[in-house]
């Protein structure tokens, strides 16, 4: 596993890292296009995909500014986000999923995107090796058509994005939100994978208005799940 590196985060850093990712983002979609026009369509290809995860990365900064960064081992979440490529390229999605009419459609259509470019993206810059002993050569993997779609996908995360963080504030993230984010997503699926489903179904029917799921999670994590409990046994 690659070592964080050791840097301190704080709302000024990460406003500073917002803008930088953003400006950069810019820069590398402007190189794509300059190669994509020499049909060099395979870098165009991965640089498009690195101004998506510079548009992430801006939105992550932004993002992280409304959680409590005193606590040290947030700190720690958010430095471990910037480096994960697909983390980066989901955040890259937000601002232009939160402007949609259709959101539901535009989240189906955005993972589906989201699949096919952290699978491109080694593809699109280096030899590999296949297991029928083939090689994987990337001027013959990516298509002109498939180079050109990527960098529209990047125009759009990177426009979407900029526009997000300058008419927005960052979002604000309450106590239950901060615990769920620092939560491992193994942990998260291993108590999906016991009784959290009717932990939440019974939640819910004692709830009336907006429901914390948030809240739901964590709870159940610190009251059953840590503990190495059950819901039902409580119930029966």
């Amino acid at each position: 596993m690659k070592k964080i590196r050791q840097y301190d985060i704080h709302d000024k850093f990460l406003k500073e890292y917002a803008d930088a990712a953003i400006e950069n983002a810019q820069q590398i979609l402007d190189a794509a296009k300059i190669l994509l026009g020499k049909k060099s369509f395979a870098i165009a290809y991965f640089l498009s995909v690195a101004a998506i995860e510079e548009a992430g990365k801006a939105y992550m900064a932004f993002a992280a500014r409304g959680r409590n960064l005193s606590d040290k081992g947030l700190k720690k979440k958010v430095q471990n986000m910037f480096e994960k490529h697909r983390e980066k390229i989901i955040s890259a999605f937000v601002g232009w999923i939160s402007k949609s009419s259709k959101p539901d459609e535009s989240i189906e259509a955005a993972v589906d995107l989201m699949i096919h470019l952290n699978r491109g993206r080694e593809k699109s810059m280096y030899i590999d090796a296949n297991a029928d002993n083939s090689l994987s050569i990337p001027a013959q993997i990516i298509r002109p058509v498939a180079a050109i779609d990527v960098l529209k996908v990047a125009e759009n995360c990177l426009h979407h994005t900029k526009n997000h963080i300058s008419k927005n504030n960052p979002p604000a993230f309450s106590s239950f939100d901060d615990k769920l984010f620092c939560l491992r997503s193994e942990k998260i699926k291993e108590m999906f994978n016991k009784d959290f489903g009717k932990y939440l179904l019974s939640e819910l029917k004692q709830t009336s208005g907006n429901f914390n799921f948030s809240r739901a999670i964590v709870t159940y994590h610190d009251k059953y799940f840590s503990k190495k409990k059950l819901f039902a046994d409580e119930e029966s």
